[in-house]
């Protein structure tokens, strides 16, 4: 494992803060789980057919439904 020294806007650090509390999990734990996030995207970016990621929600007889596309660069 590598270490890695971040600096964080004070309104990220908050977000962070916050986040990782309201869930019972250290910050740096919730950090791995947005680069994990991260990776996921740019793997599905990188295949080239299109593939993106996005957020569903699920509905009552268990479909799902796309209520956002997450686009960047």
């Amino acid at each position: 494992m590598r270490t890695m020294t971040l600096s964080l806007s004070s309104e990220i650090d908050d977000f962070l803060t916050t986040f990782a509390y309201e869930r019972g999990i250290s910050k740096a734990e919730a950090m791995k789980g947005a680069f994990a996030l991260l990776k996921i995207a740019y793997d599905e970016k990188r295949k080239g057919d299109g593939s993106s990621i996005g957020l569903v929600r699920r509905l009552p007889d268990d479909s799902l439904e796309a209520v956002g596309l997450v686009t960047g660069a």
